[in-house]
Order: C-alpha cells, then structure tokens, then sequence
C-alpha cells in the first residue's frame, strides 16, 4: 500500500519546521524529540483514568521512579492486573511526560493498572542500564504489587520501539533468571536488530518516513558504544534459538518503518519456537504512528487492540 496520505501530510509539515539536530548533543537532541512529541499529543484530559501515582522504587544504581495509572473499575475493588510498559526513544529520548497519554489510553483500553518505567537514558547511562532497570522494575513489582493494589498472578510487559527490546528482553531474562511469571509481551513496533546492515526495511525505509537510518544508528552508538556489545545475547535476540517458553506475544509493525522487518522476523521466530504469537502488521503506517492517538485511526485501533488483547491474556472475573 502507499503511505498514509494523513501521515504523508504530517512529515512534509514536520521536515519543513524541523530543526537541524546534526550538531546537537544527545540532551539538546532529547530537549527537541520531547518538546515535537509533546505537540503531537492530545491534551491529556481526553483520556481520564481513575488515578495516577508516582512511586519510588530502588534501583540498581539509585532511585527510580513508577507511574501508576489505575482504570475506572466497576462493580469490583479487587486488585487489578498490571501491564508495565518501557517507553520508546532509541534509549536516549523519551519521558513520563512525552508519555502521559499513551499510558492513560493503554490503561483505558486494557482496563490494567500501567506502571511506566522510568528507565535511565543513554548516553549518559549506556548498555546495560536500561535492561536492567527494566528488570529491576520488573521483579519489584512482582514482589510488592499488591501493596499498590496490582495483582501480581496478573503481569504483562508492553512497549514501543527500544522499549518494545526492553520488554521482550525482559520476558526473557525473568524466564531464565528467576521469576516473576508473566502472562503476555505486547511489543508496538519493536527496534530489535543493533547489526550494522541490519534487515531490508532498514534500506527500504531508510529516509522519507519520519525515523530513519541515520537516527537508528546514532541512537544505537549512543546505547552501544562498545562496538562489541552489539553481538552480547540481550542484543541479539533476532539470532536466539532459545525462545521456547515465553509468554505469549502481541507484535505490531509499521509497513513504513525502518525497523519493520526486525518485528516480522521476532514474530517468526517466536512462533516457530512454540510461543503463542499474534503479528499485526499496519498498512501505510510509519514508526510510532500510535503517538496520533485520537487524530488518525490505525493509532487508536493499534491501542484497542493492545487493549483487547490485554484483557483476554489477563482474563479474570474481575475484568
């Protein structure tokens, strides 16, 4: 299909208005990504949630934080299933605030508590910081979830683009290096491949579509800056054979997106090893077109679909 001719219009208004970021720093770069996304977002209010809480929660190298977005509940005041969800950015770009309305409208539509991780940034806090926040944050809630009404029975991971990695690498390492069980890996157009050559989207799609190549590799020097760290078994999980398992998986991709073909191949490998696998391929889309929620709708259906498929791995009564 061709592009999307709404979002055709919205990258020729944003290259016209873009700043040139080639000299910028990687805070100057993140100050500019925060400030374009935080225009892109409905006003927050348009999707209510019943309650959020920041929580403080120790990490590997310090504090760090959890937001808590809780749904409006009917009829049941039991502890409510927990979806945790890594944001996008390349590692480097991203925050609670760029994030606000994705987790209240994933919060809304899976009818789970969403707890944000807010995960330290590259490059000031490169490979492996942002794995094992994750992890960190993983097994915290695992403990403690019903101290902030979660149910820990109840757990799934989520994510977008280098969060989507973080989410699946997470499912993985929490398999392999002890617990908690997770009922499912929702994953929005995963950023999985750190090779140089990476997969054909990478050339296919490499300028023309918001993302493109030369960002995908700066933010992966950014994270990697070990050149041998690109080939370290977290960074490499297009080549596992070891994905037998795992919790079932949601992936989705974006036909106009560099890393398209990274979350094709995922979904391949994840179900001829065995793992329940649902790929959901969006047509005339470009990577983290889901940022349009309430303005384009392939954005708002990509959200009910996690939603939906939320719910149904999550099933309980009290959904």
């Amino acid at each position: 299909m061709p592009l999307d001719s709404q979002f055709e219009r919205w990258l020729q208004e944003a290259a016209e208005r873009a700043p040139d970021i080639s000299a910028m720093s990687a805070a100057q770069r993140r100050a500019v990504a925060d400030q374009a996304n935080l225009k892109l977002q409905r006003p927050p209010l348009a999707y209510p949630v019943a309650e959020i809480r920041d929580l403080a929660i120790q990490g590997p190298a310090g504090p760090m934080t959890l937001r808590l977005y809780y749904p409006f509940v009917h009829g049941s005041s039991g502890p409510r299933p927990v979806t945790v969800f890594f944001h996008g950015g390349g590692f480097v770009t991203g925050s609670l605030a760029t994030y606000d309305v994705i987790c209240r409208a994933l919060c809304r539509a899976s009818k789970t508590i969403v707890a944000f991780v807010d995960y330290r940034l590259a490059p000031e806090h490169p490979f492996p910081a942002a794995p094992d926040d994750a992890l960190a944050a993983v097994r915290y809630i695992g403990r403690h979830a019903g101290s902030f009404g979660g149910d820990a029975q109840r757990l799934a991971l989520a994510g977008d683009s280098a969060g989507a990695l973080l989410a699946a690498l997470t499912a993985l390492r929490v398999r392999d290096e002890g617990g908690p069980a997770l009922c499912g890996q929702c994953l929005l157009y995963p950023m999985l491949d750190f090779q140089h050559d990476g997969l054909a989207s990478l050339t296919r799609n490499a300028h023309g579509y918001g993302f493109t190549r030369e960002a995908r590799d700066w933010y992966i020097q950014q994270y990697l800056p070990d050149e041998a760290s690109r080939t370290h078994p977290f960074n490499t999980l297009l080549e596992r054979q070891d994905l037998a398992d795992l919790p079932p998986a949601l992936v989705m991709t974006a036909e106009f997106d560099p890393v398209c073909d990274e979350g094709v191949r995922y979904a391949e490998l994840l179900a001829e090893q065995g793992v329940l696998t649902r790929h959901s391929h969006y047509y005339g889309m470009i990577h983290a077109f889901v940022r349009r929620l309430g303005q384009h709708l392939q954005a708002d259906q990509a959200i009910d679909e996690c939603g939906v498929w939320l719910r149904r791995i999550l099933t309980s009564p009290a959904i």
